[in-house]
């Protein structure tokens, strides 16, 4: 596999509508993707430029760039990017995350800002002067988290809309260095001082009320991670160049009867809903259709739904139960209400 940029090893990468996207740190285009396995690279048409592409961010059908200098910028094809940064302010993002029909973005200098469809952002509130430099944005259950660099931590429970004070848990240690979210379950990566500093490795399956230390054989090697990924149903972290330890470790799922029935419950929410409801599914379960059906058993609406969160449009359904089911079969049958 070749590098996107000769000499200038990408920086993230994603997986979406059938393409690997990479981003990099140029002076040319930021994003360029790959149809043939990363043997010949493309450049992104209305890719960003001469900035660093931070992280890739799917969310409703589409896939959000989010760079140090250039703001966000967005592809629902996969062929073509456009800027979408009309009321962000900051245009340094660190980070983002949904929760119901938001998204959010954490700036470095701006806080957090929100957005219903991307067409424009809101600054949040509550949020100190001194804490405008973002470090991680995460969602947890029904609430968004944000850290910022001085160590400081925030919660809000409405969308992301007004943020209140949050003490993180003991385990936390110094910090958190990264949050991911892989199907319905949470990894976490700490960083702590014990003879040096370290990292730890954690995993929630209930939305953060309770975690797993899996950094297991991890700990002997005094790991300092480079970043949590997952692909095919497994989790796997890197070392990074300054740590004591070397290379890629794969951490393997239990199989046990719980967990695999948890990783295949598709998230729902808000439950009841208004218009617009919120729908998770695993990662590796891939693409599927769907058919939403009423009390009687009818079809009442049916489409594609993607990995990770999509959204479903219910304004012209009546007020009721209805269930929701894939043709994935791992995938369980999902409870869905309007109110």
């Amino acid at each position: 596999m070749s590098n996107p940029i000769a000499g200038n090893p990408s920086d993230v990468g994603y997986h979406f509508d059938g393409r690997y996207f990479a981003g990099s740190s140029s002076i040319t285009a930021c994003i360029h993707y790959t149809d043939n396995e990363g043997d010949t690279w493309t450049s992104a048409s209305g890719a960003p430029t001469a900035t660093v592409v931070r992280g890739f961010f799917e969310y409703g059908g589409g896939l959000y760039a989010y760079t140090s200098t250039a703001g966000i910028y967005r592809t629902v094809d996969g062929n073509s990017w456009t800027a979408v940064n009309n009321g962000l302010s900051n245009l340094n993002v660190i980070g983002m995350a949904s929760s119901g029909p938001y998204f959010v973005a954490a700036t470095i200098g701006g806080g957090v800002f929100r957005t219903i469809n991307a067409a424009s952002w809101t600054q949040a509130t509550g949020i100190a002067g001194g804490d405008l430099n973002g470090e991680n944005v995460w969602r947890m259950g029904g609430s968004l988290f944000y850290s910022a660099q001085g160590g400081a931590e925030y919660m809000s429970s409405d969308y992301g809309q007004t943020w209140t004070a949050w003490t993180q848990p003991a385990f936390f240690g110094l910090g958190m260095v990264e949050v991911k979210r892989f199907g319905n379950s949470l990894y976490m990566e700490t960083r702590h001082f014990a003879g040096g500093l370290r990292d730890s490795l954690y995993r929630s399956t209930n939305e953060g009320a309770s975690w797993t230390n899996i950094t297991g054989n991890l700990n002997a090697a005094d790991i300092n991670g480079s970043g949590v990924l997952e692909h095919d149903g497994y989790v796997f972290i890197g070392y990074n160049i300054g740590s004591p330890g070397l290379g890629i470790y794969r951490y393997s799922l239990s199989t046990d009867v719980d967990d695999v029935l948890t990783r295949s419950m598709p998230v729902v929410f808000p439950i009841p809903a208004e218009d617009v409801i919120n729908i998770t599914l695993p990662y590796a379960e891939g693409t599927t259709n769907y058919t939403l059906l009423d009390a009687a058993g009818r079809s009442v609406m049916s489409g594609r739904l993607i990995p990770g969160s999509s959204q479903l449009d219910l304004a012209a359904l009546a007020p009721g139960c209805y269930f929701l089911r894939c043709e994935v079969p791992a995938l369980a049958p999902v409870r869905v209400v309007r109110r």
